[in-house]
C-alpha cells in the first residue's frame, strides 16, 4: 500500500496508466488438502473399487486357496487328515480344510494325499463361489 501511494495511487482508483484496472481485490484460494499443486484437469478420479474375481481355474487348487487367503487377509488354510482307509498297498485319504473359521470337506476319499488335498481345496473354492461347481464330478 505504501509503494502504491508513493507512485501516485489513491484509494478507490483503478490500477494502471489510465486508472482502468479492477477495483475489486483478488480473492485468495486457500488450499486445504495435501495433494500438491495440480491443475484441475490433471487430477484423476479414483476408480470405484469393484471386486473382480480372479481366474483361479488354471492354478493348482491348493495354491489358489493359499493366494485367496493371503489376498483377503485371512489366516492360512489348515489342512488336516480326517480318514485313512484301506490296505497298505491301496489306501484312500480324506482331508478337510479350515478357511476363515469354516471347515470344508469333500464327500469322497482320494487314492493319494496330494490328490485328496487338491479335491478338498477345490470343494472349498466351489463353496466360496470362486470356482464353478462341476456337475459331472460331484464332490
Amino acid at each position: 500500500m505504501h509503494l502504491l501511494k508513493k507512485m501516485g495511487w489513491n484509494p478507490g482508483e483503478g490500477l494502471g496508466k489510465n486508472k482502468e484496472g479492477s477495483l475489486e481485490p483478488l480473492l485468495l484460494n486457500v488450499k486445504t488438502d495435501k495433494k500438491g499443486l495440480v491443475a484441475g484437469s490433471e487430477m484423476k478420479k479414483k476408480p470405484i473399487f469393484t471386486a473382480i474375481a480372479k481366474d483361479f481355474s488354471g492354478k493348482h487348487p491348493v495354491s489358489a486357496i493359499m493366494e485367496l487367503c493371503t489376498k483377503r487377509r485371512w489366516d492360512p488354510p489348515q489342512f488336516s487328515l480326517v480318514d485313512e482307509n484301506g490296505p497298505s498297498h491301496k489306501k484312500t485319504f480324506l482331508f478337510k480344510v479350515r478357511v476363515n473359521g469354516i471347515e470344508y470337506q469333500p464327500a469322497v476319499s482320494s487314492p493319494s494325499k496330494k490328490q485328496a488335498k487338491a479335491v478338498t481345496a477345490t470343494v472349498c473354492l466351489q463353496a466360496l463361489g470362486i470356482l464353478p461347481r462341476d456337475l459331472d464330478n460331484s464332490l
